[in-house]
């Protein structure tokens, strides 16, 4: 059914929206950016995708841990990723905790406005969705997740999800409860405002170890360009990747395939810079050369033809993990990788020169 705000009040027992954008890796690589985008699209006031990327702090990010399959995870900046973009693009924004009543409460709030709910967790792990409507009173859930069409999942990849152990499942796996994002603000922050702290937190992901960002509770990872060491250093550890143990290999191919994932995404740090140097009026020339720069040293090429040969395939399974597993190739992807960490360092330079012109005015 179609969304009400009279429903707010005394909301029905079944509300979905139809036609919420589908979600996906083959979409948008990062679930709570690919999400924002969503809802955004959704609810008529779209943004552009580098620009969430950008100001989330996710095109900049990088954390390493050797065990960890979720290093990818954006929530690891704890709240910073939520609080920086909403200000960015202007909307007030709730959070609800993971507790059920209060999550059902949040989005039948949402639905009721039209507009869905950004959940963390409900299925997969706690990488953000989006909750399009519900049943029986909140009992059952539907929406979009990154990852419905997992073997384990057991949901279609091309229509809505349905699922009844939704709270269990989110509370499992460390979910984070919701977002419902608010309307518009009356005051809207200025291009040049945004610019400044868009390149201060871009700087400090790249620069501080991971103890000292806004973030949740992992001390044991290495963060931004130390983080790309770790990653090459590791793959040089014949040890670590035994041929004969498909468990050992599944982790390491998760890791080394979200190392890969937050490369590619340096895309994404490229048009950010572009667009948002053509989005301050009377920009600095000397500050506009160095974010072109640096825009430049984050398009250039992304060593995947290294990182990820086109023999593995889209997936991590067994070819894959094989592959990761022979010494001489884990040694070219490390050279590729020291390759790529020195260049992003340049583009971190420009960054801080950058900066450092903006704010001398």
């Amino acid at each position: 059914m179609t969304a009400n705000p009279a429903a707010i009040g005394n909301p029905p027992s079944r509300m979905v929206l139809e036609g919420v954008p589908r979600l996906g890796f083959d979409i948008h690589m990062s679930p709570f950016p690919g999400s924002l985008f969503a809802y955004l699209t959704y609810v008529g006031e779209p943004a552009d995708y580098d620009m969430i990327m950008g100001f989330t702090g996710a095109a900049f990010r990088r954390f390493w841990n050797r065990d960890d399959g979720g290093n990818i995870d954006l929530s690891y900046l704890g709240d910073e990723p939520f609080r920086r973009v909403f200000w960015a693009l202007g909307y007030a924004w709730e959070q609800v905790p993971a507790k059920k009543d209060a999550m059902i409460a949040g989005v039948k709030k949402s639905l009721a406005q039209g507009k869905p709910a950004i959940s963390f967790g409900i299925l997969g792990p706690p990488e953000a969705g989006l909750v399009t409507g519900y049943d029986e009173d909140g009992a059952v859930l539907h929406g979009w997740s990154y990852f419905q069409n997992w073997a384990d999942v057991h949901q279609p990849s091309d229509a809505y999800y349905t699922t009844r152990d939704w709270f269990e499942t989110m509370d499992k796996n460390a979910g984070k409860g919701l977002i419902v994002v608010g309307d518009k603000l009356p005051s809207q922050p200025k291009p040049r405002e945004l610019l400044v702290s868009a390149l201060e937190w871009a700087i400090e992901l790249e620069r501080a170890p991971l103890r000292s960002i806004p973030r949740a509770n992992h001390p044991d990872h290495i963060a931004g360009l130390a983080a790309y060491d770790a990653w090459a250093d590791a793959l040089e550890v014949d040890a670590d990747y035994p041929v004969d143990s498909s468990d050992v290999l599944g982790v390491r191919i998760m890791v080394h395939g979200d190392q890969c994932t937050m490369t590619i995404e340096r895309h994404n740090a490229a048009g950010f810079l572009r667009k948002m140097a053509a989005a301050v009026p009377d920009l600095d020339s000397e500050a506009g050369k160095h974010l072109q720069a640096a825009a430049e040293v984050f398009d250039a090429d992304d060593g995947m033809g290294v990182l990820w040969p086109s023999a593995w395939g889209y997936d991590m399974g067994p070819v894959a993990q094989q592959g990761l597993a022979e010494p001489a190739t884990r040694r070219a992807m490390a050279a590729a990788i020291r390759g790529i960490r020195a260049r992003e360092e340049e583009a971190v330079v420009h960054l801080e020169q950058a900066l450092s012109v903006l704010q001398r005015r």
